[in-house]
């Protein structure tokens, strides 16, 4: 299901300095709606940093990171957000299938495994015999799941999951012994947190260091159309660069008019997790900010066929860095 209100920035329409006519609706896409996580693809839109680089977007969120790939590959949005892991998986089973990286966000993972600390889960051995919980079946926290099941040695048929919100309510289920613990987002952790939850929460990053969060489109787009690549990545630089800056109250704020952020009455809240985002943005260095980290694609690509949830023979086909060094020339 794709979310939508309030989410076009201007009429959907590409606007290219220079080009005669209006191309075809451009769109990125969100996995998981207008969560504070994608704060910076929001921001590219309320910010005017798409109109600032010739682009009349549409914003869309779908429900689940599978759901955001098949977009993606169907060719319904030319742009999405996603993890590393779920996109070699998919381009694993779909041989023609040619999706890159043209830019990371989080150079840390934004998963964690969170369990409650009287009944902790310490380690990835600690899963078998236990249920988990994911955000969705097929998506990136099931896949984090497998890969470390493999890690260890844990047959993932001594696993079972259960879906459930990426939201601190899921803790819930663990305080009520429906699941021993769950996989989701950094910013459950922050709010869990404030709320003095007795939770443990660990990075996903102990088991697979790989690039988090990227910034897909396929081959076919770069080879058609590398100055919509290049605007597109231009304003996502802004944007970022605008919210490193800050203050990210008033970012925020603008953003809320545009998009149904949920928590939004918790603002400081959200601003605790967003500097916690940020700070995932620049684990490699402010230097790093959006770039691909070679080393990490590769330990990706390792990780995925240890675990054997990927083959990807040649993983610096799956991501470059040749728009976002233009972009940072000007």
């Amino acid at each position: 299901m794709l979310t939508r209100r309030g989410v076009m920035a201007g009429g959907g329409a590409l606007a290219l300095a220079g080009q005669a006519r209006a191309a075809s609706p451009v769109t990125v896409l969100t996995p998981f709606g207008f969560i504070v996580d994608f704060l910076e693809v929001m921001n590219a839109s309320s910010g005017g940093h798409f109109k600032a680089a010739g682009l009349d977007m549409q914003v869309l969120g779908a429900g689940g990171a599978a759901a955001a790939v098949q977009q993606l590959a169907a060719g319904r949005c030319q742009f999405t957000r996603g993890a590393a892991i779920d996109v070699m998986k998919a381009m694993s089973a779909q041989k023609d299938l040619a999706l890159v990286s043209v830019a990371t966000i989080f150079q840390g993972s934004t998963f964690f495994v969170i369990s409650n600390s009287a009944k902790p889960i310490e380690k990835a051995e600690d899963f078998r015999g236990k249920r988990l919980g994911v955000v969705s079946i097929g998506g990136t926290t099931e896949n984090f799941l497998d890969l470390m099941l493999k890690k260890v040695g844990v047959p993932k048929t001594e696993v079972p999951r259960e879906v459930v919100g990426n939201n601190p309510g899921s803790f819930a289920l663990v305080q009520q012994g429906r699941i021993d613990g769950f996989i989701a987002t950094s910013n459950v952790v922050e709010a869990l947190q404030q709320q003095k939850a007795p939770i443990l929460a660990w990075s996903t990053d102990r088991y697979a260091k790989m690039p988090s969060q990227s910034y897909f489109t396929t081959q076919a787009v770069i080879d058609r159309q590398p100055d919509l690549v290049l605007a597109f990545v231009k304003a996502m630089k802004a944007s970022a660069d605008e919210m490193v800056r800050g203050p990210l109250e008033p970012i925020l704020d603008r953003a809320a008019v545009q998009f149904e952020i949920p928590g939004i009455r918790d603002k400081p809240g959200l601003i605790r997790t967003v500097r916690g985002d940020i700070d995932l943005w620049l684990s490699e260095g402010p230097q790093n900010l959006m770039r691909n980290i070679p080393a990490l694609w590769q330990s990706a690509r390792d990780s995925v066929a240890e675990a054997g949830l990927a083959d990807i023979p040649d993983v610096t086909k799956v991501y470059t860095n040749r728009f976002i060094d233009e972009a940072a020339r000007g």
